[in-house]
């Protein structure tokens, strides 16, 4: 199945439950940078394997379709970013996240997120743990995938990756 075909699924799975969107909740996603490290030198001048594009804007939703704030929340998740490699990308699946408030309106949580990418030199299953920190409706969600060999592609280099979570 393509992105287009699991984002459409994830959009008609999600049309009727939205009227219970006062119960759970929708956010927008806001894709922004990422930052690229552990880098291998290869052969010739410009060998550097972290030559890529760090800026990548991008939309997505979030929608929280189970638990709260003390269980943590599961939600579906899709959307499209500009990736490092300069092309569209396009993902769909879950995550899940736990936060803490520290103050009335000050949270920090860690958190996880799962499912089908098509970017970012890889077409299948991807994973990216997130730490979480925000104020009231916005949060800054920071994932990190380290370098490993195993991940399909042949640029592999550790991403540090920068979004923003506005809660609606």
């Amino acid at each position: 199945m393509n992105i287009h075909g699991c984002l459409l699924s994830i959009g008609l799975l999600g049309l009727p439950t939205f009227s219970m969107a006062a119960e759970h909740d929708l956010s927008l996603i806001i894709h922004g940078a990422s930052i690229h490290s552990d880098c291998s030198q290869g052969p010739g001048k410009k060998s550097k394997t972290c030559d890529f594009n760090g800026f990548n804007p991008g939309l997505g939703l979030a929608w929280v379709f189970l638990g709260d704030n003390d269980t943590g929340k599961l939600a579906l998740r899709g959307g499209l970013y500009r990736d490092s490699l300069e092309n569209t990308a396009g993902y769909a699946g879950f995550s899940y996240r736990k936060e803490w408030y520290l103050t009335e309106h000050f949270f920090a949580g860690v958190g996880a997120q799962a499912g089908y990418l098509n970017g970012s030199g890889i077409d299948g299953f991807a994973a990216l743990p997130i730490v979480i920190l925000g104020y009231k409706s916005v949060a800054l969600e920071v994932g990190y995938a380290p370098k490993v060999d195993w991940v399909p592609g042949g640029d592999h280099v550790a991403v540090t990756t920068f979004s923003l979570r506005w809660t609606l």
